[in-house]
């Protein structure tokens, strides 16, 4: 079967730095800071190692032209995956037309969906299992209740339910989850889809949401040792001084990928080209990567094969060992620093989303090859012999690459080049 072009045509961030593309990539490029301290509401029973979070921005689907008729039985990520849904089929060219609470798109009606993310929601589900357990009036948080809605709220194909069912798209509709790899992974199946010929478009990314008022989710990664104890809470990814990752409560990233005649003949602009996409996994531990790294040296060599690769978006958490083994694959794939691609990690910037991180730094991979800049990191003592770009320059890119490696052992990565 002759393999089909594989293009992205629509982005559609909503994180921290911007809502939509053009503030997002804007405060991107200016290394924008948005970690605040935690509440003091997080440490009523527990003191925090990690003192900085990056929240969840607050929005209104109105805000963004989103009808809200079913926004009481949606959670933050199901309202985030719908508006970065809307911006990036906006952004492909798509014209949405509202019908009774929902939007037809005239050109598109059977395009699969398919999303990552690590969790599902989980703040509806806390406050009614608090209320399930408690008398009414007798909780320890104020104005919970048992929500009626909490099973279909709380499942995790929601995020790809509630986008099918706004853009009332009738192709394929799942949900990938894979930890902090669900992102990169989601993109990768839906270039598949597309590379095989069963789509012209998949609508695809990655959301997360890991909000709630007490800082209960936070505290579990605290508890494992893997958040940044900077003095500023930045977290500082290939640092000799780097201690962890700075937790963000989520984001979403929706990438529109498309067959490329279609593209063409939409006359749609293109950011670039996915040229291939590899995933694996280390089956070694459910929370460490393997210590010789030689699973994440097959990733990259099967996504570099015998290509010069320009610029590398690394997964770049800050933690200890995986700097470590990711920095060593670096050297055993690419060699000395003169000769390896542009490094850096947009988690330095954004913080850490899980499900949502890999799609967001495709999103960014895609915008660089598109405007030739790559942004920097601000990085104290940087590991040796690694490329880091310590400030945002000016960089033609032909090939890229962009990997996520998440808890119990889910590699995956993804090859971009410039669409000619």
């Amino acid at each position: 079967m002759k393999k089909q072009r594989v293009v992205i045509t629509g982005i559609g961030p909503f994180t921290s730095l911007g809502i939509g593309k053009e503030d997002f990539w804007q405060n991107v490029l200016k290394q924008k800071k948005t970690l605040k301290p935690i509440p003091e509401e997080f440490e009523k029973t527990y003191s925090f190692k990690s003192k900085f979070y990056i929240p969840l921005p607050e929005f209104n689907m109105e805000e963004y032209s989103i009808p809200v008729m079913y926004s009481r039985i949606m959670q933050p990520e199901d309202k985030m995956t719908v508006v970065a849904a809307s911006l990036a089929l906006k952004d492909a060219g798509y014209s949405l037309i509202e019908d009774k609470n929902v939007f037809r798109i005239k050109e598109l009606e059977n395009s699969s969906i398919i999303l990552g993310t690590g969790f599902s929601g989980l703040e509806t589900a806390f406050k009614s299992y608090l209320a399930h357990l408690f008398s009414e009036g007798q909780t320890p948080l104020p104005q919970t209740r048992y929500n009626r809605m909490v099973i279909p709220m709380m499942m995790p194909n929601s995020p790809a339910a509630w986008v099918s069912i706004f853009f009332c798209q009738h192709g394929s509709s799942h949900t990938i989850n894979a930890a902090c790899a669900s992102g990169t992974i989601a993109v990768g199946e839906a270039f598949r889809r597309v590379q095989n010929g069963y789509d012209k478009v998949v609508i695809t990314g990655g959301v997360e949401c890991l909000q709630d008022d007490a800082g209960a989710i936070m505290r579990g990664f605290d508890i494992l040792n893997t958040l940044t104890r900077s003095e500023d809470g930045m977290p500082i990814p290939f640092s000799e001084k780097r201690s962890g990752f700075l937790f963000s409560e989520g984001g979403a990233a929706v990438l529109i990928l498309e067959e490329y005649e279609h593209a063409q003949q939409r006359n749609a602009l293109i950011y670039a080209e996915i040229e291939d996409y590899h995933s694996l996994s280390d089956a070694y531990n459910i929370v460490q990567m393997e210590k010789s790294g030689k699973k994440v040296i097959k990733l990259l060599l099967k996504l570099k094969g015998n290509k010069k690769i320009d610029y590398f978006n690394a997964h770049g958490t800050g933690t200890q060992p995986n700097d470590s083994i990711e920095a060593h694959a670096i050297n055993e794939v690419f060699g000395k620093k003169e000769g390896q691609p542009i490094i850096n990690s947009s988690k330095s910037i954004l913080g850490h989303s899980i499900g949502a991180s890999g799609a967001i730094e495709a999103a960014i991979s895609g915008l660089s090859i598109k405007d030739a800049r790559i942004h920097g990191n601000t990085v104290p003592e940087p590991m040796e012999n690694i490329n880091l770009a310590l400030s945002t320059i000016e960089h033609p890119i032909e090939y890229a690459i962009s990997t996520s490696y998440g808890f119990g052992g889910h590699f995956g990565g993804l090859l971009f080049k410039r669409c000619k």
